[in-house]
């Protein structure tokens, strides 16, 4: 104790503080990191032709968090993170010229 105030007691609500943080902050941390791997090393580009899961469409725009797919029923939005991960190249082909 110093100064009146509890150290351990301080310490102790910092660790939480920042574990509820991590927590909270995982997915956008977790796509934004995939974003950026998505931009450094272009797995896809814009009017190529993906798949992921069950959606698949044309890249329309690649986002930091979010990569923009279009098909014929919309556009779909698909976090990096999930795209970084799931995404199959073997559907991955360039439309236009």
């Amino acid at each position: 104790m110093t100064l009146g105030v509890n150290v351990s007691a301080l310490v102790a609500g910092l660790g939480l503080t920042g574990f509820a943080l991590g927590y909270a902050l995982k997915d956008s941390i977790s796509n934004l990191l995939a974003g950026i791997l998505i931009l450094i090393y272009r797995p896809f580009g814009i009017n190529n032709k993906v798949k992921v899961d069950k959606n698949e469409g044309t890249v329309t725009h690649i986002d930091l968090r979010y990569t923009t797919l279009e098909n014929e029923t919309g556009k779909i939005l698909i976090p990096n993170s999930k795209l970084f991960t799931f995404h199959r190249s073997d559907y991955c082909f360039k439309i236009g010229f």
